[in-house]
């Protein structure tokens, strides 16, 4: 046994079959703390679609509803209940008066230039 141990190409070969196996062991490594960065990516973006899921859920459970329903059709029909009154407003009667400026005679443009330049 103490021959095998002492010959040097046995030496060798062990401490070459010893540190291959330390790089291959480093390279797994490195290759599960990138499996494990992509999972954490992945799981970000299944959480932010499982909630735009929800949101978007929600919203077609609100729009399907029979109020939704029948808001729509009062808004866009102008349906209404009985006994209901609706009342329409006249948007240009909200809008604010224009201010005027002093009544100025009509002239024609020579005539500006005549009255500016002479």
């Amino acid at each position: 046994m103490k021959k095998v141990l002492s010959n040097q190409v046995v030496l060798l070969g062990v401490a070459l079959f010893i540190i291959l196996t330390i790089l291959s062991m480093r390279q797994n490594n490195n290759k599960v703390i990138n499996q494990d960065q992509n999972l954490l990516e992945i799981d970000k973006k299944n959480r932010t679609v499982r909630q735009e899921i929800t949101t978007l859920e929600q919203k077609t459970a609100t729009a399907t509803s029979d109020f939704s329903k029948e808001k729509r059709l009062r808004d866009e029909l102008l349906l209404q209940k009985p006994g209901e009154y609706i009342v329409l407003l006249d948007e240009t009667a909200s809008a604010e008066p224009t201010m005027t400026g002093p009544d100025v005679t009509e002239e024609s443009i020579w005539q500006q230039w005549r009255a500016v330049l002479f």
